[in-house]
C-alpha cells in the first residue's frame, strides 16, 4: 500500500494487495442506512459485496490501479482503473476507469475529483471511461474528457466502445497542472 496524498482529514492510498482491503471499514448500503448511506451505486452492476469485489480486483494481473480516500480508517471514496489490451495509434497505453464512487454523505466535496487526479497521475497514456449517468458525464467532461468525434482522428477504434469518453495525454497534463492546490 502506498500513501499518495493527504487533504485535510483524508488520506489517499493506492492499494496493491487484496489483504490491504482488510485494514479499512467499508460501508455497504445496508451498513449506512442511518449515517447518510453506504456504497450502493454499483451494486447490481457487477459488484455483489464491495469488500469481496475490491479483493477480487486486487488479485488480478496485471495489477489494476485501485485508490481509496480514507477518513479515520473508513473508505469514503474509491476509484478502479485497468489497462486495456489495445494500444492507441500513437503507441501509447490505454487505461479504462471502470468505476469511481463516493459515499452519498461525502459527495459534492471534490473527493472524486481528487481521486481522478491521483488516478491520472498513476497511468501513462490515454484514459477512457463510460459514464453511466448524466451527472457522471458532466463530471468527466468538466475534467477534460472528450467525445470521440471531438478528435480529428480518434486515437483508437471506438466503434466497439460506444458511449466512452477519452482523456488524451495533453488534457491529463492540463488536469494535473494545479494538483498541488488540492492536496495539503
Amino acid at each position: 500500500m502506498q500513501e499518495l496524498a493527504k487533504s485535510g482529514d483524508l488520506v489517499f492510498h493506492k492499494l496493491e494487495d487484496a489483504s490491504e482491503v482488510n485494514k479499512f471499514r467499508i460501508l455497504g448500503m445496508e451498513d449506512g442506512r442511518f449515517s447518510g448511506g453506504g456504497f450502493e451505486f454499483f451494486r447490481g452492476l457487477g459488484i455483489i459485496g464491495y469488500e469481496k469485489t475490491f479483493k477480487i480486483w486486487l488479485r488480478k494481473f496485471p495489477r489494476p490501479i485501485f485508490i481509496v480516500a480514507v477518513k479515520t480508517n473508513e473508505i469514503i471514496s474509491w476509484v478502479f482503473l485497468e489497462e486495456w489490451e489495445d494500444i492507441a495509434s500513437d503507441g501509447m497505453a490505454i487505461w479504462v476507469l471502470r468505476a469511481i464512487e463516493t459515499l452519498p454523505s461525502m459527495r459534492k466535496k471534490k473527493i472524486g475529483y481528487k481521486l481522478l487526479m491521483l488516478s491520472v497521475q498513476q497511468c501513462v497514456g490515454y484514459l477512457v471511461t463510460k459514464p453511466l449517468t448524466p451527472e457522471a458525464s458532466k463530471f468527466f467532461r468538466g475534467a477534460g474528457f472528450m467525445e470521440p468525434n471531438e478528435f480529428k482522428k480518434p486515437p483508437f477504434d471506438m466503434s466497439r466502445h460506444p458511449g466512452y469518453l477519452i482523456l488524451p495525454p495533453y488534457k491529463k497534463a492540463m488536469l494535473l497542472e494545479n494538483i498541488s492546490e488540492h492536496f495539503r
